[in-house]
């Protein structure tokens, strides 16, 4: 199997060194690809992929989303080590850290297929946004999310607010229709769960759609309603939040603005852009005592 660990994960090194013996002694053989190249991984996919069973990635979000492109293409089973900050798609997965874990996981664990989205050229796994999240995720600096983990989340967005601006944007979905709606916050998700805390019971990583959320706030009062609506697990219902669901979303700016947009906390385009799902693209390895939680 391949090893790939983000050697700039906090815990990247020695979580690279507990993962290799403890698959070694379960009698696997491990190919180490020191994700020190954009295109690392891609090579050692291309290079060993007829003697290869399953990849195991460790990093964050980030590392993900750029692990993505060869593990789709050449269909390989993933197991993912949660070694970033906020790990969005492993605390959705219920998948563990601890390398004796992981470990077992490889032996033990079930492989199911997820959907994953894309913008442009880029495959993505949580969410794509444009607007007041972006400069959020400009302002999450590594050293802020060092020091205060997920509380960099509200100290970022806190910051953000004085960047906040209403952009028009005009959507058109997979059947045609078009809308301009006004939103200081464009989200087209994959996933059920993204943001660290924005949970939609109603969504899934295995319906072949993608989920888009248009939010429109105007005051003190619709945020505080919204952040009511996520408390209650109803942030596809609430105030001021317009919802589509569909395979593929083209988004423009009215004006023309290129408005940049970010996928998994990551700039990866800029607007007109087209959003689309790739039904279950990607394997993954998930506990079995987690596999009927997972929507």
């Amino acid at each position: 199997m391949l090893l790939a660990i983000n050697p700039r994960a906090r815990r990247g090194p020695a979580a690279a060194d507990a993962l290799r013996a403890a698959l070694v002694a379960r009698g696997h053989v491990v190919v180490d690809v020191p994700l020190d190249r954009p295109d690392a991984l891609a090579q050692a996919v291309r290079a060993r992929r007829e003697e290869v069973d399953v990849a195991v990635v460790g990093g964050g979000d980030g590392t993900l989303l750029h692990a993505l492109p060869p593990l789709i293409e050449a269909g390989l089973p993933v197991a993912i080590v949660p070694l970033g900050t906020f790990n969005e798609l492993a605390r959705t997965l219920g998948v563990p850290s601890d390398p004796e874990q992981v470990a077992a996981l490889v032996d033990e664990g079930v492989a199911l297929p997820l959907d994953v989205g894309r913008v442009g050229e880029t495959y993505y796994l949580n969410e794509a946004s444009v607007g007041l999240s972006t400069r959020v995720a400009e302002l999450q600096t590594a050293p802020l999310k060092r020091a205060l983990g997920l509380l960099a989340i509200p100290v970022a967005t806190a910051r953000a607010l004085r960047w906040w601006r209403p952009m028009q944007l005009e959507i058109e979905d997979d059947r045609g229709h078009r809308r301009t709606v006004r939103v200081v916050q464009l989200t087209i998700a994959n996933s059920y769960r993204f943001g660290g805390v924005v949970e939609n019971p109603e969504a899934s990583l295995e319906d072949g759609q993608l989920w888009l959320y248009a939010l429109d706030v105007r005051g003190w009062w619709d945020a505080l309603r919204i952040v009511l609506a996520v408390a209650l697990r109803r942030f596809q219902h609430a105030p001021r939040v317009e919802t589509l669901r569909g395979t593929r979303f083209t988004v423009r700016s009215v004006h023309g603005h290129r408005h940049r947009v970010y996928a998994d906390s990551e700039q990866v385009a800029r607007l007109p852009a087209e959003f689309r799902v790739v039904p279950r693209a990607l394997t993954v390895l998930v506990p079995p005592d987690r596999v009927a939680t997972i929507r």
